[in-house]
């Protein structure tokens, strides 16, 4: 038992004082290259995975909302001032519309 227990020192202490690597590939961009072909692929199938398991689990098939700017618009049914001239920021402070606030804003 100790004989085997030095032969397994010995070969992992020559081992580990080795200058060469004990690897196959000679640097990171061998890896990457071996799998730079398959990102793509794994891309669309993790899409088409979250996709299924979206129909799986909620019954309906997802739709991208649109990209809706809401903002000051000179159609008062557009316009995130509703018409009324005050716009309500997020923070709770109000500003004056620029298409439908006529005056100073009140207080």
């Amino acid at each position: 038992m100790l004989k085997l227990l030095l032969i397994i020192f010995l070969s992992l202490t020559t081992i580990g004082c080795s200058n060469q690597p004990i690897y196959l590939f000679n640097n990171n961009e061998d890896i990457k290259n071996i799998y730079s072909s398959h990102v793509a692929e794994w891309q669309t199938k993790a899409q088409e995975s979250f996709v299924a398991a979206e129909l799986k689990i909620f019954n309906i098939a997802p739709t991208p909302k649109p990209n809706v700017v809401i903002g000051p618009n000179q159609d008062p049914e557009k316009c995130i001032c509703k018409g009324t001239g005050i716009i309500v920021q997020g923070d709770g402070h109000k500003t004056i519309c620029p298409y439908h606030g006529g005056g100073k804003l009140k207080k």
